[in-house]
């Protein structure tokens, strides 16, 4: 039976910097370093009255019963784990209203403390108006104005500050990454034009090859019609205009390598696949989404199984445009690399090359896979 609670906390928010990148070069120093950011904070966290709440791969969510103890607690990690190699840890601090059921998060005050993290500078701790305000009257904390942008997925205006006492380093706008939204009013005018200009592309050499004029009326049918090299023919792939808009959103959340955008990749190809199942397309987003998971989550052996699951599906679907059976099978060649089968990473690869050989990222993964043939 589940159990639903629902309390005030002061939230916090930590990443370790650079972390993505340390997985791809050393998969097993990154364990052992969420391993040891583990055993240091825990002890940390449990002296000032909080509460570990929920751990994804090198992220911790953390809750306290006030705002002087969550800073407190936030500026004692960053001072214990200043001079550990690789451990630099961004925090982010917000309060508000959280709900746990079954041991799991919610609340959009949670979201808000993950967006205002990235604010930090690596050893800092940047915190909504909402715990400055706390503190404002304790002499012992200086605060520093950073923005008051508008957070991606948040409702609420947040402003937002960074701690400059206790030797914290100072947030530089130049530096901040954070999720921000765009510019609604031509957010979607911006998506199809760079919709369009992808499709255009994709039909230049068509073009003048076939001295079709007429290409500009039929772009968005055509690719029904184009022989694919892996599978032959194959059958319509046309998507409505709003399907090729979530399409082309999903594949801008991917590049963003983030838990919390790989989710909404996630969540958009669910709903693709349960409003068409035969689209291989969708197949192919969902795979390599699991397959993004499955690294930031320390090499998940349970997404890496979906993702090979869907991704063969997708190459083997006769509904799936050029581009993402390509990708499939590149995601195929880097699942079967990282389980050492270099015979079939290899075949892979070469599918993929026979699809687009023009498509990015694939050069390289061929050049990788031909190192390790050659040694």
């Amino acid at each position: 039976m589940s159990s639903l609670k629902r309390r005030l906390a002061a939230i916090v928010f930590t990443d370790i910097v650079g972390f993505t990148d340390l997985s791809s070069k050393d998969e097993e120093g990154a364990y052992k370093l969420v391993v040891k950011q583990r055993e240091i904070l825990k002890p940390i966290v449990e002296k000032h009255e909080g509460e570990w709440l929920k751990e994804e791969g090198d992220g911790l969510l953390l809750s306290f019963p006030s705002s002087k103890e969550a800073v407190n607690c936030s500026i004692q990690i960053q001072t214990a784990v200043k001079n550990i190699d690789d451990l630099n840890l961004r925090i982010g601090i917000h309060q508000g209203d959280i709900i746990i059921e079954n041991k799991d998060v919610f609340g959009d005050d949670v979201n808000i403390a993950s967006r205002i993290e990235p604010f930090a500078a690596a050893g800092g701790i940047a915190v909504s108006q909402k715990i400055q305000q706390d503190l404002s009257s304790n002499p012992e904390f200086k605060f520093k104005f950073i923005a008051t942008p508008k957070l991606k997925g948040v409702q609420q205006e947040i402003s937002v500050y960074c701690i400059i006492s206790h030797g914290l380093p100072e947030s530089k706008k130049s530096d901040i990454q954070a999720k921000v939204e765009p510019q609604k009013k031509y957010y979607k005018e911006i998506l199809i034009s760079t919709l369009f200009g992808i499709i255009l592309f994709s039909y230049i050499p068509q073009f003048f090859q076939s001295g079709d004029f007429n290409f500009f009326q039929s772009s968005f049918s055509r690719s029904a019609n184009l022989k694919n090299p892996v599978t032959g023919e194959l059958q319509s792939t046309k998507h409505s205009e709003d399907v090729l808009i979530e399409l082309l959103m999903a594949d801008s959340l991917l590049l963003e390598n983030t838990l919390l955008e790989n989710l909404e990749v996630i969540t958009t190809a669910d709903i693709l696949i349960n409003e068409d199942s035969l689209q291989g397309d969708f197949y192919s987003l969902r795979g390599m989404a699991y397959f993004q998971r499955a690294k930031l989550m320390n090499g998940s052996p349970e997404m890496m199984f979906k993702s090979k699951e869907d991704l063969t599906q997708a190459v083997a679907s006769l509904n799936i445009n050029v581009n993402y059976i390509a990708r499939a099978y590149m995601t195929l060649s880097d699942i079967y690399l990282s389980k050492n089968e270099l015979q079939k990473a290899d075949k892979a690869i070469k599918k993929a090359l026979r699809a687009n050989k023009r498509i990015e990222g694939i050069r390289d993964r061929l050049r990788n896979i031909n190192r390790i043939k050659l040694h």
